[in-house]
C-alpha cells in the first residue's frame, strides 16, 4: 500500500525550520533593502477583456476568461463587472466547452456564490471536468442544494468512481447526516475501490464524531497486510472522535506494523492529548522506519516537554529525513528558554557532536552556535577537515557564530591549504562556502594576519569562485575599519568602476568594493563613490551601496529609495499605447 493513502500530511504543517540556518554575513552587514514596489494595471485593461469575452472568436473568450481569473489572483481589482458576462458565456447554447471550464474556473476564483446555481446545473449535466473544477467550490462554499445530487450520487450502483469521490467529500464537507447510512455502506464494502473506502471513512468520521468505534475496532482486527485498507479505513473513520473507545481502538492502530495506518493514528491521538503517545512513543515512533511517523513521534515529545522528552529528541538530530531532524533541531532550541532544560539540550548536542555522523554533526553544530557555546570551537576546528560538505560548511559557520580568538590561526591555516589547492585543483564539494565563512570570520573578528591571503582574491583575474572573492573584499573592510590602505582603496576603487571593460566586475564585487570603501572611511573614493552613485541610484544595489558608504565617511543621510512601478505586461490582450 502506497503510503500517500494515509491523509497525514505532515510535511505542510511542520512549515520551514529555518530560525537557526547557515547564512553569509556580508548579505546582512550592512543591509541593502529592496526598494518598494507598487503594482499598477492599466485601466484599459477590463474594457478590453470585456470585449474580448463578447467576441463570438472561442479561443478569445476562453483567453479572456482566464486572464481575468489571472489579474483577479495578482490583486487586479473591479473585475467583478466580468462576473455576469462570465455566467452569461456558460449558460450559451453550443458554447466550447473549454470556454465554458474556463468561464466555470474564472466565476469560482472570482468568488460569485451567487452564481452557484448555475454552476451546479453545469456541473451535473457537464464533463467530468466541469464537475471536478465546480463541485469542491460548492462544498467549499456551503451550498446545500448540491445536497441532493450528492446524495442521489451514492444511492445510484452505477455512478462512476470519480464523480461517486467528488459526492462523497461534498458531502464530507457539508457534514450531511443523511449521507451516514450510505457512507457506512461503502466503508464496510470491501468489493469497492481502496480510495472510495477512505474517501467515505474520511467523510463520515467528519459527518459522525461519536458512535463509530466498533466499526473502527471490527475493521482494524485483521492485522495481515491483505487488510492494510481495513485499518486505514478503521483509523480515519475516528478522525472527529475522542472518547475512551475511541482512544482504545487508535492506540492500537497507532502501533500497526504498516506505517500510513500508525500516522494517521498517532495523528489523532496528537489531536486528542499527546500525553496518549509517551508511553509507547519510543518502540512505536522514534524506531520507525518511517518518517511520517517519527515526526510525529518527535511532535508528542516535544509538546512533553520534560528531561526525558530531551533525551529521546537528542539522537533525532541524526534523523535520515532533513525535515524531521530540522523540526527537531529548532524544537530543541526553543526549548533552552526553559531553564531547566536548556543544560540538558545543551549535554545532547554535545554528545551529538562527538559522534561521526554527519546529519547529527550538521544540527549539532547549529544548536551549540544558537546557544553561543564558546567551548565547542575546538571540535569545531577539527570538523573543518570532515568528509561531508554539511559538515565542514556548518562548521565554519559556526566557529565564525561563537567568534573565539584562539580558533583564527587553525582556520588561517585550513583557510591557507585549500587556497593553495585551488590554485591548481577543483575542490572538494562545500569548500567554497567554507572558505567564505572563514573569510568572513577574519573580517568579523579583524584578524589581521589574513589581510594578505585575502588580498590575493581581489583582483578580477584571480583563479577563485567569485563567492570567495566577495567574502574576501568584504572581509578586508572590517580588518581595516576606519584604517584605509592606499594599494587597498586603489584596488578597490578599480574593481566599482570596473563596469563598462570587455569582461566588467561582477555587480556583487562591486557593492562589496563600495561598502568596504565606506567601513575603511576611505576619504579619497569619495568622488567614485559619488560617480556611480548618481550614475546607478540609490534603488540599485551598487547604487545604495555607495551611498551607504558615503554616509559612513561623511555622515551624508541617504535618499530614500523611489518605489518601483510594475505594471504586468505579459497579458494575452493588452492596447497598443
Amino acid at each position: 500500500m502506497a503510503p500517500c493513502l494515509c491523509a497525514v500530511a505532515w510535511l505542510a504543517s511542520i512549515g520551514p525550520a529555518a530560525a537557526v540556518e547557515v547564512d553569509a554575513a556580508r548579505h546582512a552587514d550592512p543591509v541593502i533593502p529592496t526598494p518598494p514596489t507598487i503594482t499598477r494595471f492599466s485601466s484599459k485593461l477590463k474594457p478590453l477583456w470585456l470585449e474580448a469575452l463578447a467576441h463570438p472568436e472561442a479561443d478569445l473568450r476562453r483567453e479572456a476568461a482566464q486572464t481575468i481569473a489571472i489579474a483577479h489572483e495578482q490583486g487586479m481589482t473591479g473585475l467583478d463587472e466580468a462576473i455576469d458576462p462570465l455566467a452569461e458565456i456558460l449558460d450559451a447554447a453550443d458554447q466550447h466547452p473549454a470556454v465554458m471550464l474556463a468561464c466555470a474556473r474564472t466565476l469560482i476564483v472570482l468568488e460569485a456564490r451567487d452564481k452557484a446555481p448555475r454552476l451546479l446545473k453545469h456541473a451535473l449535466g457537464g464533463s467530468l471536468d466541469m464537475a471536478q473544477i465546480v463541485e469542491p467550490a460548492l462544498a467549499r462554499w456551503g451550498f446545500r442544494p448540491a445536497r441532493q445530487a450528492w446524495l442521489e450520487r451514492l444511492a445510484d450502483s452505477g455512478t462512476p468512481r470519480r464523480r461517486l469521490v467528488l459526492a462523497v467529500r461534498g458531502l464530507g464537507e457539508l457534514k450531511d447526516p443523511k449521507a451516514a447510512p450510505a457512507l457506512r455502506a461503502m466503508v464496510l464494502a470491501g468489493d469497492r475501490a481502496a480510495d472510495v473506502r477512505l474517501e467515505a471513512a474520511r467523510a463520515l468520521g467528519a459527518i459522525q464524531t461519536e458512535g463509530l468505534e466498533p466499526l473502527a475496532r471490527s475493521l482494524a482486527a485483521d492485522k495481515s497486510p491483505r487488510a492494510i485498507v481495513d485499518r486505514l479505513v478503521a483509523a480515519s473513520l475516528l478522525s472527529g472522535h475522542k472518547d475512551e473507545p475511541a482512544r482504545a481502538v487508535l492506540l492500537d492502530l497507532a502501533i500497526d506494523p504498516e506505517p500510513s495506518v500508525a500516522a494517521i493514528a498517532l495523528g489523532r491521538l496528537l489531536e486528542i492529548d499527546y500525553q496518549l503517545l509517551i508511553p509507547q512513543v519510543a518502540r512505536t515512533s522514534i524506531a520507525r522506519d518511517d518518517a511520517n511517523v517519527r515526526r510525529l513521534g518527535a511532535r508528542a515529545l516535544v509538546a512533553w516537554r520534560t528531561p526525558e522528552a530531551v533525551a529521546s529528541l537528542g539522537p533525532m538530530l541524526d534523523d535520515p529525513h532533513p525535515e524531521v531532524r530540522g523540526y527537531v533541531r529548532e524544537s530543541l532550541l526553543e526549548m533552552t528558554s526553559d531553564a531547566g532544560l536548556r543544560d540538558r539540550v545543551l549535554a545532547q548536542a554535545l554528545a551529538m557532536l562527538e559522534t561521526e555522523q554527519w546529519r547529527g554533526l550538521e544540527q549539532a553544530s547549529l544548536i551549540l552556535a544558537a546557544m553561543d557555546y564558546k567551548a565547542a570551537a575546538d571540535r569545531l576546528v577539527a570538523l573543518l577537515e570532515f568528509d561531508r560538505p554539511e559538515v565542514l560548511v556548518t562548521a565554519a559557520w559556526a566557529l565564525r557564530r561563537l567568534a573565539v580568538p584562539a580558533t583564527l590561526d587553525a582556520m588561517f591555516a585550513r583557510a591557507t591549504r585549500q587556497s593553495d589547492l585551488m590554485r591548481t585543483a577543483i575542490p572538494a564539494t562545500g569548500v567554497w562556502e567554507q572558505m567564505s565563512q572563514l573569510f568572513e570570520a577574519f573580517g568579523q573578528m579583524q584578524y589581521e594576519p589574513s589581510a594578505g591571503l585575502l588580498r590575493k582574491y581581489v583582483p578580477k583575474n584571480a583563479p577563485f569562485p567569485l563567492e570567495n572573492r566577495e567574502a574576501a573584499v568584504w572581509a578586508l573592510g572590517h580588518i581595516y575599519a576606519g584604517r584605509p590602505q592606499a594599494d587597498l582603496v586603489k584596488s578597490l576603487s578599480g574593481r566599482l568602476a570596473d563596469f563598462d571593460s570587455m569582461e566588467p566586475e561582477s555587480p556583487e564585487i562591486r557593492r562589496m568594493s563600495a561598502v568596504s570603501l565606506g567601513r575603511m572611511k576611505a576619504e579619497e573614493a569619495l568622488p567614485i563613490l559619488r560617480q556611480f552613485y548618481e550614475a546607478e541610484g540609490v534603488n540599485s544595489d551598487v547604487g545604495y551601496a555607495c551611498a551607504w558608504a558615503i554616509q559612513q565617511i561623511t555622515g551624508e543621510p541617504i535618499d530614500q529609495q523611489e518605489p518601483q512601478i510594475h505594471s504586468p505586461l505579459n497579458w494575452f490582450l493588452v492596447p497598443i499605447d
